[in-house]
This record gives C-alpha cells, structure tokens and sequence, in this order.
C-alpha cells in the first residue's frame, strides 16, 4: 500500500512533509504530478539529509539484485524512474518526529527499500 493512500484513508496518520533535492520549482513540479496537496520543502543544499544522517548508496545498494525486484514491481504497478534530482545516490529515508524527537524511522538497505507506511506509529495529538 503506498504512502499515499495510507495517509489519506487513515484519519490519524501523522501529517506528512516530503524534503526533496532539487530547488523550489524542480521539487514543486515533481510532487504536482505525484500528490499536489502534499506538503513539501526543497533542499537543494541537502542539510537535512545530513542532519538525519541520509548516507549515500553504494553500488550494489543502487543497482544490485534487490533493487531490480523493486523496480520490476514499482513498474508493474505503473511507475517508473524519472529525472533525478540533486544526488541519485543518496539513499531514501522517512522519519516520524514528535516532540523534537526522532520516534520511528526506517532507514533505507538499498535504493528500492520503502517502508511499510501501515507500521508507522499513530501519534496522539497533544490536548491544549
């Protein structure tokens, strides 16, 4: 099931936003065609990635025999690689955080590597 399907059928997902690579306009056109209400900030500098320690793959991260399964099944389900933006080799990451505090992440093996977006926690909104 993908992100987001999840996030839109489930009341209580926690509140999405994507950090991509490319500058404003380049990020901003991706997420049109994929999901225009998702919330979105471009990081061109990639300083967060830093920050929540993205590492870049390599070469049987980005290409070995597990990222070929994903691919045969992402274009099985009708999508496909397109222009990268910023650096191809910087592995995937999602992050929930709460509270100023990092409390569920998943931390890509390999380019293909999702999460699965029905693991992540629900997060009870604050009262008051």
């Amino acid at each position: 099931m993908d992100l987001r399907h999840t996030a839109e059928s489930t009341p209580s997902y926690p509140r999405i936003l994507f950090v991509g690579q490319g500058d404003i306009a380049e990020t901003q056109d991706f997420f049109d065609d994929l999901w225009p209400e998702a919330r979105v900030i471009a990081n061109s500098s990639r300083d967060l990635y830093r920050a929540f320690g993205i590492r870049r793959g390599g070469m049987m991260q980005m290409v070995g025999p597990s990222v070929w399964a994903c691919g045969i099944r992402a274009a099985s389900k009708g999508n496909f690689v397109g222009k990268p933006m910023g650096d191809p080799q910087l592995l995937p990451g999602a992050f929930l955080v709460h509270d100023n505090r990092i409390v569920w992440e998943h931390r890509a093996k390999h380019a293909g590597d999702n999460p699965k977006w029905t693991a992540v926690p629900q997060i009870e909104p604050a009262i008051g």
